[in-house]
Parts: C-alpha cells; structure tokens; sequence
C-alpha cells in the first residue's frame, strides 16, 4: 500500500512540475518576444536565451512542483524529458507541424537540468 502511495506522489510531482515549467516558459517566451519586437536584437542571441528560459524553467517547475523528499535525481531527470517532449510537441503544433526541427541540446541539457533540480529541490525538502 505504501508504495503505491509513493508511486502516485512522484508522479503527480512530475505532472505538476512539468506542467508548471511549461506555464513558466511560454509567459518567459512571451516576454522575449516583446522584447525582441521592440529592441533590435541579433538574431544570434534567439538560440541561447531560448535555451536559457528553458532551463529556468525547469530548474523553477522543479524546485516549486516537487512535494515528496524523495528520488529527486530520477524525478528531476524524467520531468527534463517529458517537458522536452511536451514543448518540442506544443511548439510543432504551433507552427502547424511545419519545418520542425528536433534539438538534441534539449535531449542533452533538459534531463541534466531536471536531474540537478531534482536534487536541489528534494534536499530543500528534507531540510524542512
């Protein structure tokens, strides 16, 4: 019985973290992009603030949607993934599946990112 209560709450920690990352970096997303219309920026800096919010967003989706003090280096590293396949898929279906390019800095970095996450946001839990 007890582990399927854990079972449930890791997941719902990866739902919500996910989730929140994904809020986090579409409202971050949408800043840059009124930025960028406003201040001629160079097309070069598009890639590494892209990549930058979403690393934010994760480490925040994470550190905010993580409850349980446990596993976080596999939770964290599972919240990267579907979080990388979840907005990989949102922003396809944005661009109505045209000329859509898969990054593999996002399958390096995301999972990475969400495991240190993972990490630091379960050690802040048991410190409480």
């Amino acid at each position: 019985m007890e582990k399927s209560t854990d079972l449930k709450g890791n997941i719902l920690d990866v739902i919500k973290s996910v989730l929140l990352a994904v809020l986090i970096s579409l409202g971050l997303i949408l800043i840059f992009a009124i930025v960028i219309k406003f201040a001629s920026l160079p097309s070069t800096v598009i890639m590494p603030v892209n990549i930058a919010i979403k690393l934010i967003s994760v480490l925040v989706g994470t550190l905010i949607g993580f409850k349980t003090a446990e596993n976080g280096l596999i939770k964290g590293a599972v919240t990267g993934l579907i979080y990388m396949l979840f907005t990989f898929f949102i922003f396809a279906a944005l661009s109505g599946f045209k000329d859509v390019k898969f990054s593999w800095i996002d399958l390096i970095t995301l999972p990475i990112a969400g495991a240190i996450s993972g990490i630091i946001a379960v050690n802040i839990r048991h410190k409480k």
